[in-house]
């Protein structure tokens, strides 16, 4: 246990929560035991030296780049200033004496710590070290080496080797990829260029690519490190690897699809470390979650998650089943593939390509005694078939579809082939999800907008404050910075069990006249009267919905 945590008004529970924690300020502060504020404070006493926050502080840019951000993130420390012959430098630290040397004997400076937050330190690095300035300057380096090395970008079978420069190459496109929070990682020849590019927050954003002349090799490297094959080049081709990125490993779904100019790469990032298995977590207004919960403990039904791709219904999911976890029910989970492993639950991953369908996998798990079971996708009529006559004959079955909202998903199971009567007595709700940008706090702004845009929320405009996008260094000038879902949840209440065939498309407003529709706009509203996204954020998803 960190020595300084005695200096803080902890109870004995806290502190014995913390007792195995390397760095127990995150969770301090995730837990609202401490403030960032508080927590710099008394290591500042306790370490006797300087405290500060990174948040907004602006260092100095060539200091800064004195360590190459692989060295900085080594020591997990990043120079501020410097002062004659001494160098100020943030860390988490303070006593770790080998990392201050470490610096000392680079730069040849005198190093003077000053105490930070390690997750604003990594935040620093990132924003300082990571622009498309200096993303390019590492790339030129790495570049310059693979065409020195030209033999090596024929010789695949020495390509695991972690040092050969195109190894380095794509490590570097991948863990800057990672760094900057992107779910996805673009990569595309053209006649003369190559385009890399990263999807943040939702928003596809370019950085400088490598040299048109290695993009072969990069195309090897990949495709050795997936475990598929580098001699085929007129077929999709679809694999998954793992990288070790700052200490943690991140899984990547790769897909490779030949194009008019060789072979375009796209990988997702599947980083578990950011799955939150808390429902509260996850952005539910308090009266939804409520009621959610309240579907939850139902003891037979179906549950479905709706929305497009990358809206985060499998995190929704995984959050779901780890509310109800419990010893005594068998979980056993269908997917394609298994994103995130769980604990105490059967996970098993379908395999279309050999006949093993979301379909088939239902039947034989029905046979293996569960009381829940997650469905990755009710994808045709089969599967949709099996998962309603599970839930009739005492399953919690769980699963996604894509529509567009919580009611169109009756819509699509009826048009799929399912009678009305059949989805009143089996479905207990829908839950549709959308992820919206979250404003920068650092930049945010206050401007309300106009009153017509209000109306289209449903907000007046005297109530609460209003921020408005503007941009910063914090956020990389876009404004935003993180997701957060939204939600709409149509709650299959007895009334609605009662609605004859004819009135199918009333359901909705049935619903919200018994108070058992929640829709999206409301959620929207709820965001941005907490200053958490912009109603030009809101007014697009909406308009998107429409």
């Amino acid at each position: 246990m960190k020595a300084w945590l005695q200096e803080l008004p902890l109870s004995a529970e806290q502190l014995q929560a913390l007792a195995h924690d390397e760095d127990p300020c995150e969770r301090l502060i995730e837990k609202n035991w401490c403030s960032a504020e508080e927590i710099l404070r008394v290591e500042s006493v306790y370490y006797q030296c300087p405290s500060l926050s990174l948040r907004r502080y602006q260092p100095d840019l060539n200091v800064v780049r004195l360590l190459t951000e692989q060295q900085a993130r080594r020591v997990r420390a990043i120079p501020l200033f410097r002062v004659d012959d001494h160098l100020y430098l943030a860390t988490s630290d303070p006593e770790n004496l080998q990392a201050q040397d470490f610096v000392a004997q680079l730069t040849g400076l005198v190093v003077e710590p000053v105490v930070a937050l390690a997750s604003e330190i990594d935040e620093a690095l990132t924003r300082f070290l990571l622009s498309s300035e200096q993303s390019n300057q590492t790339l030129n380096a790495i570049t310059a080496a693979v065409k020195e090395d030209k033999g090596l970008q024929q010789k695949t079978e020495v390509l695991e080797n972690r040092e050969i420069p195109t190894v380095k190459l794509v490590d570097h496109l991948i863990t800057q990829s990672i760094r900057l929070g992107s779910s996805d990682l673009h990569i595309e020849p053209f006649a003369d260029k190559v385009l890399l590019r990263y999807r943040i927050d939702g928003h596809l954003r370019e950085f400088a690519g490598p040299p048109r002349a290695i993009y072969e090799a990069i195309v090897s490297r990949i495709k050795i490190s997936s475990g598929l094959d580098i001699a085929e080049r007129r077929i999709p081709q679809d694999g998954r690897a793992s990288i070790l990125v700052d200490e943690k490993k991140y899984d990547l779904r790769v897909s490779v699809i030949p194009n008019l100019h060789g072979e375009g790469i796209v990988m997702r990032i599947l980083n578990p470390h950011a799955v939150q298995m808390d429902l509260k977590s996850l952005g539910f207004e308090p009266e939804l979650l409520k009621r959610y919960e309240l579907i939850l403990t139902r003891p037979h039904g179906v549950v479905l998650v709706t929305g497009p791709t990358g809206s985060g219904k499998s995190t929704t999911l995984y959050a779901t089943l780890n509310k109800i976890m419990d010893l005594s029910k068998k979980i056993i989970t269908l997917e394609d593939p298994v994103e995130y492993q769980l604990p105490n639950v059967t996970q098993i991953q379908v395999q279309p390509e050999i006949g093993y369908t979301f379909a088939q996998g239902l039947r034989a798990v029905l046979r293996h005694d569960p009381d829940v079971v997650l469905v990755g996708e009710i994808r045709d009529l089969e599967s949709a078939q099996i998962a309603i006559r599970a839930a009739l004959t005492g399953h919690q079955m769980f699963s996604t579809l894509h529509t567009n909202d919580a009611p169109q998903a009756i819509t699509r199971l009826m048009d799929m082939g399912i009678p009305l009567y059949q989805l009143q007595a089996a479905l207990n709700g829908v839950l549709a999800q959308r992820l919206v940008r979250k404003l920068c706090k650092s930049c945010r702004e206050l401007a309300p907008p106009s009153q017509q845009m209000l109306q289209a929320l449903g907000i007046a405009s005297d109530e609460v404050p209003i921020f408005r996008a503007q941009g910063c260094k914090e956020c990389n000038g876009s404004g935003y910075k993180g997701r957060v879902a939204v939600h709409e949840l149509l709650d299959f209440s007895p009334a609605l069990r009662r609605v004859p065939e004819a009135q199918a498309q009333e359901i909705p407003s049935i619903a919200a006249a018994e108070g058992s529709f929640f829709p999206i706009r409301d959620s929207l509203a709820s965001k941005v009267a907490k200053g958490m996204t912009s109603v030009q954020e809101a007014l697009n998803l909406l308009s998107l919905e429409g």
